[in-house]
């Protein structure tokens, strides 16, 4: 395998409107991230990792509560985003080399950006890093954050050695599950995205994603002797038309379009218009709510 395959999927093409398209109400982000705090039941001495940080949805919020939290992304773009959101957010940026602490792996020379918060007695920690090969001491963390990314990662069972590698004895995993792509959309909304994938695979293609599924990964934690719980922790209604959601993938806006190859994805977009127009009509911008859900799956090591 070589190593463009072996490296995670970045998300540089899309970071300038990532938090339009990707991100959570405030009210949701603040929610999520007092559920993983309750979960964790940590305090400012508590140690987080999130693989996979982009551009702060989860980190920003659950670091401001008070801990320390590291966040790492192959997505230079996405941290800079992240890192410019902190700075007008009350963050005060200082400097120190990597490798100054303890948990740093030193034979690795990486830029990193480190903020705090003194009030909250939190810090933010930020580096670019693929989560397959992270440059930190075993048993480094109490906790390793994953907000829906082992999908992306075609080797993502060494991602998740990796984790279990960085957590200390006792410390867990929370996945953070968004079912947003997948939800139980009303039947016409939803049939856009299941013509979409079927017209792709009838042209040849493959709209797959090049990781794991939820399942794939409990499976695999559990083949490992770790047993993983989950519920929903949050849910809520967003305004959706038609025609917003087909622009979603004539756009590529979302992960699956990219992975297409681009002359397929042309001609699947020439034919799924062709669709839409036929399929909705007049109806096109009728706009319905559609029920988004997150859930939290917790598996203690």
């Amino acid at each position: 395998m070589s190593q463009a395959e072996q490296r995670s999927f970045s998300f540089d093409p899309v970071a300038n409107h990532y938090d339009a398209t990707r991100g959570y109400p405030q009210e949701v982000s603040r929610k999520l991230a007092e559920a993983l705090d309750q979960t964790v039941g940590g305090d400012a001495q508590t140690r987080f990792l999130e693989v996979g940080v982009g551009t702060g949805r989860i980190a920003i919020p659950l670091a401001a509560l008070g801990c320390q939290y590291t966040g790492i992304d192959i997505s230079e773009k996405m941290l800079g985003r992240l890192c410019g959101k902190l700075l007008t957010d009350d963050w005060q940026e200082w400097s120190l080399p990597w490798g100054s602490l303890p948990d740093e792996d030193k034979a690795r020379k990486l830029e990193v950006w480190r903020f705090t918060r003194p009030e909250k007695r939190a810090s933010l920690r930020l580096l670019i890093a693929d989560m397959t090969e992270m440059p930190f001491h075993n048993a480094s963390f109490d906790v390793v954050v994953a907000v829906h990314v082992f999908h992306l990662v075609p080797v993502w069972q060494q991602a998740l050695r990796e984790v279990l590698r960085v957590l200390r004895p006792g410390g867990m995993l929370l996945r953070v599950i968004d079912q947003d792509w997948d939800a139980p959309w009303q039947p016409g909304l939803r049939d856009i995205r299941s013509q979409w994938h079927q017209i792709v695979e009838e042209l040849g293609g493959s709209t797959k994603y090049p990781g794991a599924t939820d399942e794939e990964v409990t499976d695999w934690l559990e083949q490992e002797g770790l047993k993983s719980e989950q519920w929903p922790v949050i849910s809520w209604q967003q305004s959706v038309t038609p025609r917003a959601i087909f622009e979603e993938i004539a756009q590529r806006i979302w992960t699956r379009p990219r992975l297409v190859p681009d002359n397929i994805f042309s001609a699947s977009i020439e034919r799924l218009r062709k669709w839409v127009d036929e399929h909705y009509g007049a109806a096109l911008d009728e706009a319905s709510l559609q029920e988004r859900r997150i859930l939290i799956s917790k598996t203690s090591v």
